[in-house]
């Protein structure tokens, strides 16, 4: 019985030290920072596209969201365990926002009373130059 448990103890410590976290592998919010092209093709007709920049300052994470019918300034983020959230008030409904990177991929939820609504994410593309 000592055998297999020094065994199955040798093979835990092998696993353990075998496997490498790599930088790539622990989140980071400060790969959100930037101006995003937001899409949310669940929610109403006049609230499926967004332009959000998101930044810092003095160390907070501020997001700047606009479309046609919302135009917010300097929203406050939190950053746990990577991800960035926080509430934003549109036409009177209070929307949680999360918003994470995997895998190299920006994905995110917005929270509402009517449920949960999956975003998604790209940079914008800079316009052609005029030839």
């Amino acid at each position: 019985m000592k055998e297999i448990y020094l065994l199955l103890t040798g093979i835990c410590l092998m696993f353990m030290s075998s496997h490498e976290a790599s930088a790539a592998d622990v989140p980071n919010a400060k790969k959100l920072i930037g101006k995003w092209e937001v899409s949310i093709p669940d929610a109403p007709y006049d609230y499926r596209s967004f332009v959000v920049d998101i930044k810092t300052k003095n160390g907070e994470y501020l997001a700047d969201i606009k479309s046609a019918n919302v135009d917010l300034k300097d929203r406050k983020l939190t950053e746990k365990n990577g991800k960035l959230s926080g509430v934003i008030y549109i036409d009177g409904e209070s929307v949680t926002v999360t918003i994470w990177e995997e895998k190299n991929i920006v994905k995110g939820t917005a929270s509402t009373t009517q449920g949960v609504l999956d975003c998604s994410f790209k940079k914008p593309t800079p316009p052609k130059a005029k030839k």
